[in-house]
């Protein structure tokens, strides 16, 4: 298995550095080209929905390494008020074993399902391309495939560009419920979409329309205004995670997005051993969420999962708690692509650099969708995302 493995990321490394050296071939529809040997026509793709999950400025460091060493070393600057407690439960010897005590689930099941980029120590690099390197226009690089020049403030306001939900939903002739998104900040429901009402949108302090709520659904909306929340801009994760969970059980979207916060919050707030314990409560999510899209017909083995963040941040015990420009590392973040057309390979690297531009034409391409007719600036699709036909079975 190692031997087919080795094999298998030697050849994406290889089809990637092509793929990306040549404009030409980036632009070309995905599922209506022929291969390089013998003229074969590509296999068709077997993913009908994506989920695209955010988690606000989640370094690489505690998604690489789990713990780090340098941040936690002293309480003072770290913020952690129980330090035994801290290296207890997150502490190990390497960071292999680091990271799989902070992602019990995403480490130990679901990264094999697909590939994860953007570990820069090992040389796999994934990067914006906006200089600003705070959450507006990270979210609009996600969503749009370029840096749009005209988003440098975090103010919640409409923009004037399409996304990459937006172009989905008209393309492909869907509902306006069966494109959605559920977010923390109430920014989101402006960043999603360059027109008011374009899908469904929940985010920050919103309830959900009774007519579609169920009970857990009206539960939770009445719930988040009583839940105190660390910072008053946005409502709790728990709240708009189990919402959209909710909303995928009942109205089976085929593109849905899952914005989380709270990440960033703990760490503004230097409280480590707390941004530690939410990563955990996270990787809860990721399990629950999986094991529910495997649960249903609709989705399950029809479903790619995309996970990513919108900035990084500081490396030292000074700065781990900032990003934006000039703060070394804020530039540093992570892409992972979970799903029945991506190859079982876990982490990838090294590999050729990607940046957050290819977001939005990595998601399309899973919809057979041509990124050039979505935005001709949009980056490329990640070619580490797509199996050779015959490499997965």
């Amino acid at each position: 298995m190692k031997v087919r493995r080795d094999r298998l990321v030697a050849s994406l490394v290889a089809a990637a550095t092509v793929l990306l050296a040549a404009p030409s071939l980036r632009a070309a529809p995905a599922a209506r080209a022929a291969t390089a040997s013998g003229g074969r026509a590509v296999r068709a793709l077997r993913t009908r929905n994506v989920i695209l999950v955010t988690l606000d400025g989640l370094r690489i460091q505690e998604m690489f390494a789990g713990m780090d060493p340098v941040v936690s070393r002293k309480e003072k600057r770290s913020g952690i008020y129980d330090l035994e407690r801290a290296r207890a439960r997150y502490w190990r010897d390497t960071a292999e074993e680091r990271r799989l005590a902070l992602w019990p689930f995403f480490w130990g099941s679901l990264a094999g399902q697909g590939v994860v980029l953007g570990d820069k120590g090992k040389g796999s690099s994934v990067q914006p391309r906006n200089p600003h390197l705070f959450s507006a226009p990270g979210y609009a690089e996600i969503l749009t495939g370029q840096y749009q020049a005209d988003v440098v403030s975090n103010d919640v306001k409409r923009y004037a560009h399409p996304t990459v939900l937006e172009f989905v939903r008209r393309e492909l002739g869907l509902g306006g419920g069966q494109v959605a998104t559920f977010g923390s900040w109430d920014g989101f429901a402006a960043l999603s979409s360059s027109e008011d009402k374009a899908f469904f949108t929940n985010a920050g302090y919103e309830r959900v329309p009774p007519e579609i709520a169920n009970a857990r659904m009206a539960y939770l909306s009445d719930l988040q205004f009583e839940i105190m929340a660390l910072w008053e801009v946005g409502r709790s994760d728990v709240v708009t995670f189990h919402l959209a969970l909710e909303y995928l059980k009942t109205q089976r979207p085929r593109l849905l997005y899952i914005a989380l916060d709270e990440s960033d919050d703990w760490a503004h707030a230097r409280r480590y051993d707390r941004l530690l314990d939410y990563i955990q409560v996270v990787d809860g999510y990721l399990k629950t969420l999986w094991q529910t899209v495997q649960s249903l017909d609709t989705y399950r083995g029809r479903t790619t999962l995309v996970l990513t963040t919108d900035h990084g941040r500081g490396v030292t015990p000074a700065d781990w708690v900032d990003h934006d420009e000039g703060i070394a590392g804020s530039e540093d973040i992570w892409i992972a692509v979970i799903g029945p057309d991506t190859p079982d390979v876990g982490e990838l690297a090294p590999y050729p650099p990607v940046h957050q531009t290819d977001v939005a034409a990595t998601i399309l391409k899973f919809f057979d969708l041509d990124p050039v007719r979505f935005n001709p600036a949009a980056g490329p699709p990640i070619p580490a995302a797509f199996a050779d036909p015959d490499a997965k079975r």
